[in-house]
């Protein structure tokens, strides 16, 4: 790094307390502690959809298959977040970038912007679902009908995504302990209702096999799981990722869990009834609010950095604002569930983008072409066609 380069980041460090290095790798003396990662990650995975994949579980499995799909697919979870993650945490760059190498200059751009479409999909379908659970658990308020609360939420979780790294760090740290408590009251609470061998016993008419459980339980973070880059980045080693990841899937595991337990003792239609119907109205109304605005908050914050690698130098702070603004305008006017279709099938393309670029760094050994430091525009490739394109693996080395 030239005298050129220290002196701007040291004139953004002095002007703005929060720069989050959107567009060059995080120094050393700005890594962050295993807690620290692993609470963020957390406040990533966790969410009010959680609960709602370990329901969707509960009403296709019978209970031991239901457990044995969370542990199998958060393994599964844990090790991709762990394989992502630690490219990062030894880099010290986001997702978007890592691209770089693997997919060309040009065709991570591509990269950038089809996974910040996804996750400002995702944050406007999160704010409108929002919405909808809150003016359901206070249906007789002003400001929790559906496009108020709608409105107040999304600007709730885009703050935190505004600021930055701190900001949700903050975040997380109060939320992510307090979420997994209620989970597992919820699940105690349900045990207690109605005895253990009564939830055992509620079998579904026609099971589905274990592994359709399984898919379902790592299709509710995958994306999370290809993205963990965007937040290991500030991890000060491969070690301090990994336990990260390894307690974030453990609160994700117990948040599946709960749903599960809640579902199989109420057989209400939806988790919220369940919740509602076991005298837990305010755990639930937390749960919404914690869960989705740490979750969320990360959607519009990898969005951001997948824009700014197209192109760098954009204040994050700015555009995280106004795709905020915008996306939450959306959710508001309830477009976004014209387009949920659109997000599902966006998202069974996403996984690959991070399988090439594990294939590309561990397989082909790349550890010392993954540069950042000092590099420009010409340092890479524009594009590598063969990472899109190619049947043979080979041909990518």
């Amino acid at each position: 790094m030239d005298k050129t380069d220290q002196a701007v980041i040291q004139s953004l460090e002095i002007e703005d307390q929060f720069y989050d290095y959107p567009d060059r790798p995080v120094p050393a003396n700005k890594k962050r502690s295993r807690l620290n990662i692993a609470m963020v990650t957390t406040g990533m995975a966790v969410a009010m959809s959680t609960l709602y994949t370990g329901a969707s579980l509960a009403s296709i499995l019978t209970y031991k298959d239901a457990c044995l799909s969370i542990i199998v697919g958060c393994t599964i979870l844990c090790i991709v977040a762990s394989l992502t993650g630690n490219i990062a945490a030894k880099k010290g760059v986001p997702f978007a970038m890592l691209s770089r190498y693997a997919f060309g200059r040009k065709g991570s751009n591509i990269v950038g912007l089809v996974f910040a479409t996804s996750m400002l999909g995702w944050f406007s379908y999160q704010c409108g679902y929002f919405g909808e659970t809150i003016n359901i658990l206070s249906p007789n308020n002003a400001l929790t009908s559906i496009k108020v609360a709608t409105l107040w939420g999304g600007l709730l979780m885009m703050s935190t995504a505004i600021i930055g790294f701190k900001g949700m760090t903050f975040l997380s740290m109060l939320a992510s302990p307090l979420l997994l408590i209620m989970c597992l009251y919820s699940g105690y609470r349900s045990v207690v209702a109605v005895g253990m061998q009564e939830i055992i016993n509620n079998i579904p008419a026609n099971p589905a096999s274990l592994g359709v459980g399984i898919t379902i339980v790592i299709g509710g973070w995958i994306t999370g799981a290809i993205l963990q880059p965007d937040i290991s980045r500030y991890a000060k080693n491969s070690k301090d990722n990994v336990l990260g990841t390894i307690i974030a899937m453990i609160v994700f595991a117990a948040a599946n869990w709960g749903g599960v337990l809640v579902a199989k003792a109420t057989s209400t239609p939806t988790i919220m009834q369940g919740l509602v119907k076991l005298g837990l109205g305010a755990i639930a109304l937390w749960i919404v609010i914690l869960g989705q605005w740490t979750s969320n908050d990360n959607n519009l914050y990898s969005a951001a950095l997948g824009v700014i690698n197209v192109k760098p130098g954009l204040n994050k702070h700015v555009i995280t604002a106004i795709m905020g603004i915008i996306f939450t305008v959306i959710a508001v006017l309830g477009i976004q569930n014209y387009f949920i279709r659109f997000l599902e099938i966006l998202g069974t393309f996403l996984p690959p983008f991070g399988a090439v670029v594990v294939c590309d760094y561990y397989l082909f050994k790349k550890d010392s072409l993954y540069v950042y430091e000092n590099a420009t525009e010409k340092t890479y490739e524009p594009y590598r066609w063969t990472a899109i394109f190619t049947k043979d693996i080979k041909r990518m080395a």
